[in-house]
C-alpha cells in the first residue's frame, strides 16, 4: 500500500511539475513578465524552472554588449573565477598579483600580492567561504593564501613546489571544499588537502594521475558538479580522459615516472577501467599510434547536470560530448572479395550529414551504384586514400559494367591525384617511423584506449585557437542551451548549442581573448585576454542604437578563422602581429573592430 501511495504521489508530482512548466513557457514566451515573477515568489519548482530556463536567452544574448572595462593589472589577464554567489570576481595575471572586484558597482575591492614569480594561470575559490584562494603560476607553483593574510604579507597557508614545469589549472569540489587539485605540464595531476599539512617531498606528496611516460603536458582539469568523483584532464594531445577517482590509488612522488627507472620506486597497479577516452572520431583514429604536440586540449568543463563535457581543442574546433549516452566508434565492414571482410573505422565526426547517408545507403541498400560512388568521394575528400581505394575496388569487382564509367575513372584520377600529393603521410598501418619532431610514438595499451575513444555529439564552428594554450569554452546559463568561446582574433563567439549555429559575435579584445566566464545566474559574462583588463558584458537596452561591438558579417570572420587554423603555426603568428602574408586576406573580416575602448 506504501508504495502504492507513493506511486500515485510521484505520478501526480510529476503532472504537478508539467503543468507549472507549461504555464512558465506560455508566459515567457508571451513575455508577461509580472505573472512570471509572481509565480516564481509563489513556487519553489517555478522559481528554479525560472532561474533555469530565464537567465540566458535568444533575446538576451544577442542583445550583449561591452558594460564596463575593469583595469587595474599590468599583464595579461589569464584567468578569471566568480564567487559561488556571484557577487565578486577574481582575476589573475602575469602581473602575479590577483584583484577582487565587485563587479556590479564597477569597483576594484583589493590587490592581491602573490608570492609567485611567473605569470598566474588559475586561480580558485577554496572553502565554504570567498576567503581563501588558491593559484597556479608559470613558476611551477601552487600557493593557498587567505585574502587577509596576503593584503598583510603573511606567509601562503600552503606552497607547493612539487612540479618541474608550469602549472596551468587548478580544480575544486563542489561538495568537499578541502579537497583540490593541480595540473601541470610535467604531466602530473596533484592531490590537496587543506586537512594536512603539505610537504615537497619524494614520499609525501600526493599525485593522482601520472601522464608523463606518453609525454603527457596536462594543460587543463575539470570536476563534474554532480558526480565530483569524476575528473577530466586534457593534455597536449586530442584525448580527453576521464577518470573515476574512486577508482585511482594515490601515489607518491618517487613513483612517478619523471624518477628514471634508477630512482623510481614501485607503483601500485593501476586498474585499465579507471579511465574513459573523449576524441572527435576523426582525432582519435589519427593519433592514436603517436603523439601529435600540434594538438591540445586548452580547455574542459561540464555543464551544470554533468551529462555533457565541453572541450576547445587547440588546433582544432570546439567538442561537445555527451558522458551518459556515449558513442563508440562505427566499425563499418568494407567487403573485399578475396580477403573476407575487413573493419575500417568510420567515425561520425569525419562525416558530414550527405557523406553518413551514404554509408547507411550501401548498407541498407547494397545495389544502389551512386551510394557507392558519393562514399569514394567522401573519403577522397577527407583524405583517406587507403579507404577509397578499397571501396572503389570493391565496387568495380561488384559492378564490372559501371568499372570502365565516366565517373569511376574520375575517381581513379582523383584518388592517384591525392596520392601523389601526401606520399609521406603516415598512416596508421603504415611501418615507416615517424619523421616529424612533433610526433612520438605511444605505448601499446595507451594506443588500444586512443581506439576505444568515445566520438562527439556536437562540433562548434567559427573561432580560431592557435595561438594560445588557455583559451577557455564554457557552457551559457543553468541549463547550457548556449556555448561561449573567445578566439585569436580578439572575438568572443556565442553557438547555440543544440543546432550549433552563431547566435553573435562580440569584439572582445585588440588582440586574442582568452577567457570567458559566465556569471553563475545573472545574464553577465566576464571575459579577459591579451589586454590588462577585464570586460563586463550584460544586455543592452531595447532601444535603436547599434551596438558597435557586434560583428556584422559573421561568415567572413569564420572564413578568415578558417584560414588562421590552417597555417603554418609561424605565418599564424606573424598574421597576430599585423603582417601580410602572401595569398592569405584575413583582415576585412576584422576592420570592423571599434577604435574606442569603453564605447
Amino acid at each position: 500500500m506504501q508504495q502504492q501511495a507513493f506511486y500515485f504521489i510521484s505520478r501526480k508530482h510529476v503532472h504537478d511539475v508539467q503543468q507549472m512548466e507549461g504555464k512558465l513557457r506560455k508566459w515567457r514566451n508571451k513575455r508577461d513578465i509580472l505573472k512570471l515573477l509572481q509565480y516564481r515568489e509563489n513556487s519553489a519548482e517555478a522559481s528554479k524552472f525560472f532561474k533555469q530556463h530565464s537567465q540566458f536567452t535568444d533575446s538576451l544574448i544577442k542583445r550583449l554588449g561591452l558594460e564596463f572595462e575593469l583595469e587595474g593589472h599590468q599583464g595579461c589577464v589569464n584567468c578569471l573565477q566568480w564567487t559561488p554567489d556571484g557577487k565578486h570576481l577574481a582575476s589573475g595575471s602575469d602581473d602575479t598579483n590577483v584583484i577582487l572586484w565587485d563587479p556590479f558597482r564597477h569597483k576594484q575591492l583589493q590587490v592581491i600580492p602573490t608570492h609567485h614569480i611567473g605569470n598566474i594561470f588559475s586561480v580558485k575559490f577554496l572553502g565554504n567561504g570567498c576567503n581563501e584562494i588558491a593559484t597556479a603560476a608559470g613558476d611551477c607553483r601552487v600557493l593557498v593564501q587567505s585574502i587577509p593574510g596576503a593584503v598583510a604579507k603573511c606567509p601562503p597557508l600552503l606552497e607547493c613546489s612539487c612540479h618541474v614545469n608550469r602549472v596551468k589549472r587548478l580544480a575544486t569540489s563542489p561538495i568537499e571544499p578541502t579537497l583540490f587539485w593541480s595540473a601541470a605540464e610535467d604531466g602530473l595531476v596533484i592531490q590537496y588537502d587543506l586537512r594536512e599539512q603539505h610537504e615537497c617531498s619524494l614520499s609525501q606528496t600526493k599525485v593522482l594521475i601520472d601522464l608523463s611516460n606518453n609525454f603527457g603536458e596536462v594543460k587543463c582539469i575539470a570536476v563534474n558538479p554532480t558526480k565530483p568523483y569524476y575528473i577530466a584532464v586534457g593534455a597536449n594531445d586530442c584525448y580527453i580522459r576521464m577518470y573515476d577517482r574512486r577508482m585511482l590509488k594515490t601515489c607518491t612522488l618517487g613513483q612517478t615516472n619523471q624518477m628514471g627507472d634508477l630512482h623510481k620506486s614501485e607503483r601500485p597497479p593501476i586498474d585499465p577501467n579507471c579511465v574513459q577516452y573523449y576524441a572527435p572520431g576523426h582525432l582519435a583514429m589519427e593519433n592514436a599510434s603517436y603523439t601529435n604536440f600540434k594538438l591540445a586540449a586548452t580547455y574542459i568543463s561540464f555543464n551544470s547536470a554533468g551529462s555533457e563535457l565541453l572541450v576547445n581543442m587547440g588546433g582544432e574546433q570546439i567538442y561537445l560530448f555527451d558522458i551518459n549516452n556515449s558513442r563508440q566508434i562505427n566499425e563499418l565492414q568494407v567487403p573485399q572479395l578475396s580477403m573476407g571482410r575487413r573493419k575500417v573505422p568510420i567515425y561520425k565526426c569525419c562525416c558530414h550529414p550527405r557523406r553518413q547517408d551514404y554509408l547507411y545507403v550501401t548498407q541498407v541498400w547494397p545495389d544502389q551504384k551512386q551510394a557507392y560512388i558519393g562514399l569514394v568521394k567522401s573519403l577522397i575528400a577527407l583524405k583517406w586514400a587507403e579507404e577509397a581505394q578499397k571501396w572503389l575496388d570493391y565496387f568495380c569487382a561488384t559492378h564490372t559494367d559501371y568499372a570502365i564509367s565516366s565517373q569511376v575513372r574520375c575517381l581513379r584520377d582523383s584518388l592517384e591525384g591525392l596520392k601523389a600529393s601526401s606520399p609521406s603521410k603516415v598512416k596508421e598501418n603504415d611501418n615507416t617511423e615517424p619523421k616529424e619532431r612533433f610526433i612520438k610514438k605511444v605505448e601499446d595499451a595507451e594506443q588500444k584506449k586512443r581506439l576505444e575513444s568515445i566520438d562527439y555529439e556536437v562540433r562548434f564552428l567559427g573561432h580560431c585557437n592557435t595561438t594560445t594554450d588557455i583559451k577557455e569554452a564554457n557552457f551559457l546559463g543553468e541549463d547550457g542551451n548556449y556555448i561561449c568561446a573567445g578566439s585569436d582574433e580578439g572575438i568572443i563567439f556565442i553557438w547555440e548549442r543544440k543546432q550549433s549555429s552563431i547566435v553573435t559575435a562580440l569584439f572582445g579584445d585588440v588582440s586574442i581573448v582568452n577567457c570567458i566566464q559566465p556569471h553563475p545566474s545573472a545574464c553577465f559574462i566576464a571575459s579577459s585576454g591579451i589586454d590588462p583588463s577585464v570586460k563586463l558584458w550584460s544586455p543592452m537596452p531595447e532601444d535603436d542604437n547599434i551596438n558597435p561591438r557586434s560583428v556584422k558579417d559573421i561568415s567572413a570572420v569564420v572564413e578568415a578563422n578558417q584560414h588562421r587554423m590552417s597555417m603554418d603555426p609561424f605565418e599564424s603568428m606573424l598574421v597576430n602581429m599585423g603582417y601580410r602574408i602572401p595569398g592569405i586576406n584575413v583582415e576585412p573580416a576584422f576592420q570592423e573592430l571599434p577604435s574606442c575602448r569603453n564605447c
